[in-house]
């Protein structure tokens, strides 16, 4: 055996210093390529690559885009700095399942007042005002909360630390922020994934999601001309408009009877395996069996109570925190529609290997925290959201995606969440953990509380992690 590192992520400042045509990810990637279809050694194959990159190209352009391998622009890895964009843009950004995030977080970082206004509204200088208004007073608003919620656990919780203090004050003072609130982010991010981006962030309405594309074009495209070329809009979207098939009456956001969301039940489950235990424990006992996936079913499902109950101390036996469970868990997949505040959603909207579908509500639903009530902001929170939802509606409807920017982190959405066992366990120990922010910990113990009573077996250890000390 050998094992050659054949590259890896450096500073930018560093690549520049090279001054060389082959500082590209493009040899790596023309290199791999090869491997299926060379005897020669792969680092053989990347020095020939290195010694002729436009050849290396042309191999690149020909394999992803002719032969249709597009893996292959996977070996191509950027760290992109994503700096001043607005938390609603964010949404179509981590929407990407090959990629790693980490953005600026409200729950533990002060945010001064910075936020973005829309380009869309530099010629509508009386709105832009209201617009500009609103948000000064929003964050006027965030940083009396956060001052007086902080004095508040200075009494009521002298045992905290203050930096434990000032988080806990800052995570519920978010909730009066608006999406147009400017954050940023540090991206890891392959080659296919990027160009899939591109093309999200070309689609868009939003002038802010079409300059972060020209950006990214202008200075990433130059560097793997070759593994990133599909970027603008070719007419296919994937949506369907019902209006043109004269049907579209029950799209209406909500109905008046339903305008008033059930906030404390925040799961509600769609769909079940019927015997999520039996289905697993297949799964897990398949690969070493010689029958075939039905027989090996009907043999678990026949199996006494007694030896079902060792198997499965057989599966948890010795598991810590930092375990992922067998593979196999996969095999059972749960439905939840759930309801919560758009600052529940940008921690929610981090499990993207889910199948996850997020639909805002009526703007009028809003999850107030009850520490806002307790120092007595309830009143000012409730003006200034009534404020945000009469300036929506007072945006025309050709830039009408702008409304979203005066959307507050408290304003509800609801959420169509698929989940497999296995990504069960993932979400739940991260976020019913006792150090997870406290309305996702109530989401992932209602989700959890619902799982235990349809797979109480495969559920056993479904807890956070600080439970399993």
């Amino acid at each position: 055996m050998k094992l050659i590192v054949a590259g890896y992520n450096i500073d930018a400042g560093l690549i520049r210093g090279l001054k060389a045509q082959n500082a590209t990810p493009e040899a790596i990637s023309a290199a791999y390529a090869r491997i299926s279809r060379s005897d020669k050694r792969v680092d053989a194959l990347r020095k020939e690559a290195l010694s002729a990159i436009e050849k290396a190209r042309h191999s690149n352009e020909n394999i992803i885009y002719e032969m249709g391998h597009a893996s292959i622009a996977e070996h191509a890895v950027f760290n992109l700095d994503l700096i001043d964009v607005s938390r609603l843009l964010t949404e179509s950004i981590q929407r990407s399942r090959l990629a790693s995030f980490t953005e600026k977080s409200q729950r533990y970082v002060t945010f001064s007042k910075d936020y973005l206004i829309p380009k869309e509204l530099s010629r509508r200088p009386a709105l832009k005002q209201k617009y500009c208004e609103l948000m000064d007073r929003l964050f006027a608003e965030y940083e009396t909360s956060f001052h007086a919620l902080n004095e508040y656990y200075r009494t009521h919780k002298p045992e905290l630390k203050p930096r434990d203090r000032e988080c806990l004050a800052k995570e519920d003072a978010r909730y009066i922020l608006a999406l147009s609130t400017k954050t940023q982010m540090g991206i890891t991010i392959n080659a296919r994934s990027l160009e899939q981006l591109l093309r999200r962030l070309a689609n868009s309405s939003l002038k802010e999601a079409i300059e972060l594309k020209e950006l990214i074009i202008k200075q990433v495209k130059p560097i793997c001309p070759s593994l990133i070329r599909h970027t603008d809009p070719d007419g296919y979207r994937g949506t369907v408009d019902l209006n043109k098939v004269g049907f579209s009456g029950f799209l209406q956001q909500e109905l008046p009877w339903l305008a008033e969301i059930d906030l404390e039940n925040k799961a509600r489950l769609i769909s079940a395996p019927q015997n999520a235990d039996d289905q697993i424990l297949g799964a897990i006992t398949y690969g070493d069996s010689e029958l075939s996936w039905q027989d090996n079913m009907e043999i678990i499902w026949r199996l006494p109570r007694l030896s079902k109950e060792q198997l499965w101390q057989q599966v948890f036996a010795g598991m810590k925190s930092w375990h992922k469970v067998p593979r196999a868990f996969e095999a059972a997949d749960f439905e939840f529609e759930l309801s919560m505040s758009e600052s529940c959603w940008a921690q929610f909207k981090r499990h993207r290997q889910c199948t996850i579908l997020k639909k805002s509500v009526y703007p009028g639903n809003f999850l107030i925290p009850e520490a806002i009530r307790m120092i007595g902001r309830e009143e000012k929170w409730n003006s200034l959201i009534k404020e945000s939802i009469s300036l929506a509606d007072l945006i025309p409807p050709c830039i009408k995606e702008v409304q979203n920017y005066m959307k507050l982190n408290g304003s509800i959405c609801k959420i169509y969440v698929k989940m497999n066992f296995r990504e069960l366990y993932h979400f739940v120990r991260l976020r019913s953990d006792e150090h997870a922010q406290w309305e996702i910990r109530e989401v992932s113990n209602a989700i959890c509380e619902i799982v235990k009573k349809y797979a109480p077996n495969a559920s056993r250890m479904l807890c956070g992690k600080s439970c399993l000390k």
